[in-house]
């Protein structure tokens, strides 16, 4: 069926986001920064930061046929807007919505393929374009770092977000991406910053790949160029995906083992009763395991594919070090 056979996208964050970069793609269609509706904060006591939610949209999905999804491609928005500015990020949430807030999910039709945040005022330290900030598929996990630690936002720096939404059901939707971020300001913080680094199966030139019949794992390799302790790390794969884990092979540490769910709860159901991924339990903690430069770390997606391959997978590795 199409729905398992995805479109082959290339690399994820393209050339207008960085022209090596995986999770980047040359062929996003960029479109104005107005493509960012609203924002709403709640101000929450002194030690947990304030939350700010940031609405991008609206965005119209085109009509599903039968099993052939609709979907929007590939778009790059410049310039979006940010939830603060000279901040730490401390946590976020990603979301799909309909304009009255509710989920947007494939029980209804919407899928976040992938959204991914990045920047040009940094460099990417895996593949060395822009800096892959934040990002999530439909898993719509949340992140949350270990406290002590947060993602700076530099006064001025820039934004883009690159995007792929698709939609299972027969009519057309509208819908949003919504990220929900805590933060505080940087003037008179404590937080230690943290480097993201992007571990991913299919490489720097494309994100992408097929997985055979039966079970298979794609590994891929990178060798530190940052030292540091990681914090923080979250994952990404398609359906059928089961897991995906980095290790530091020279020191033989497992580092972090993200455990896939599929169809946890009726929203991953889509309208033909097939799944979706449900659930990345992220792993966090002060330090999941030290990375020195040099060192080379490598990540393993697997896949369990039952009567057919399926195309155009993904298994991706997002982390956070706090570097000495």
């Amino acid at each position: 069926m199409s729905r398992r056979s995805l479109p082959r996208t290339a690399p994820l964050i393209a050339t207008a986001l960085g022209a090596t970069a995986a999770l980047v793609v040359t062929a996003a269609a960029p479109v104005p920064a107005t493509a960012q509706a609203s924002t709403s904060a709640v101000q929450r006591a002194p030690e947990a930061g304030t939350t700010t939610t940031v609405r991008y949209g609206p965005f119209a999905l085109p009509a599903a046929s039968g099993h052939d999804h609709g979907e929007t491609g590939n778009r790059l928005a410049l310039n979006v807007q940010k939830p603060c500015d000279d901040c730490f990020i401390t946590g976020f949430k990603p979301n799909l919505v309909y304009a009255d807030g509710s989920n947007a999910n494939v029980n209804t039709g919407p899928m976040l393929h992938h959204a991914v945040l990045g920047t040009h005022a940094k460099s990417d330290v895996v593949c060395r374009g822009p800096q892959r900030k934040f990002a999530s598929g439909n898993e719509r996990v949340e992140s949350v770092l270990p406290a002590g630690y947060g993602i700076e936002v530099r006064r001025g720096e820039r934004w883009n977000m690159l995007y792929d939404l698709m939609n299972h059901a027969p009519q057309s939707k509208t819908v949003y991406i919504t990220f929900t971020f805590t933060h505080e300001p940087a003037a008179g913080s404590r937080l230690q910053p943290v480097t993201p680094i992007w571990l991913d199966a299919g490489g720097c030139l494309g994100s992408v790949y097929d997985a055979p019949v039966g079970t298979s794992e794609k590994v891929r390799r990178w060798r530190s160029t940052i030292s540091g302790r990681l914090v923080h790390m979250r994952g990404h794969l398609h359906h059928a995906g089961r897991s995906v884990r980095t290790e530091n092979l020279s020191t033989g540490k497992l580092l972090c083992n993200i455990v896939a769910e599929e169809g946890g709860s009726p929203e991953f159901i889509d309208l033909h009763g097939n799944t979706e991924i449900s659930a990345m339990p992220p792993c966090s903690g002060d330090a999941l395991g030290t990375v020195k430069r040099g060192d080379v770390l490598q990540i393993t997606s697997r896949y369990e594919s039952a009567g057919h391959a399926h195309g155009g997978v993904m298994g991706i590795m997002a982390g956070w070090v706090a570097e000495d």
